[in-house]
């Protein structure tokens, strides 16, 4: 194994700042909408659902765009990174690592981690893939775009579902990490082999795993 493919949101991005606006533009408390979010993560249902449940009959791509013409949109920086995200992608790097970065967004957010200009050495999206997780074809085209097979790659993410079920069904080695809603509410999932409390662990994980 020689490259990692890193999901985004929860794994190297907090997304504290995406759900606030969200809760700002649909007129609710953050505490209700993280409520929200959490039961769907319990519930292993589609996060997406919130919209619905917030307010029914919505259409997701209409609410996206009023909320960004409203002035409540995510624009991602690198305040947004976890404390431990570029340290953990610097330790990677200097130990010989192939370093892919890419999660279920469009392709628009992709451009946005791109500007981050973190130390890796591909950026992909679903939208920019045309395949989303949980897709078996996510991972295949990730590694694709990399240039190497799904079996030399590591997948890090948080969710038991689209990053450590599916990563493995793909062929790609999987790593949990334990934060945000779905990471701490499946973390004794028994489909787990590896897991890590924060990215500062995954280097030496990583060797060992080579």
């Amino acid at each position: 194994m020689r490259t990692v493919v890193f999901d985004v949101g929860e794994t190297l991005v907090d997304e504290t700042r995406l759900w606030a606006g969200w809760a700002a533009y649909l007129g609710v408390p953050e505490f209700t909408l993280y409520g929200v979010l959490g039961g769907l993560a319990a519930r292993g249902e589609d996060h997406l659902a919130f919209l619905d449940l917030v307010r029914p009959g919505a259409l997701f791509g209409e609410e996206l765009a009023g909320k960004d013409r409203r002035g409540f949109g995510w624009a991602l920086d690198a305040s947004d990174l976890y404390p431990d995200a570029l340290e953990c992608l610097l330790a990677l790097r200097a130990d010989g690592w192939r370093i892919v970065v890419g999660g279920n967004q469009p392709a628009s957010f992709q451009q946005l981690v791109e500007a981050l200009s973190l130390p890796v050495d591909l950026v992909v999206s679903s939208g920019g893939l045309g395949v989303a997780k949980p897709d078996p074809g996510f991972f295949e085209a990730a590694a694709a775009a990399a240039g190497v097979g799904v079996a030399d790659c590591v997948h890090v993410g948080d969710r038991v579902d689209n990053d450590i079920v599916a990563a493995r069904a793909a062929g790609m080695t999987p790593v949990h990490v334990r934060r945000g809603p779905w990471g701490i509410l499946h973390a004794d999932d028994p489909a787990i082999d590896h897991q890590v409390r924060s990215l500062s662990e995954l280097p030496a994980l990583l060797r060992t795993l080579r």
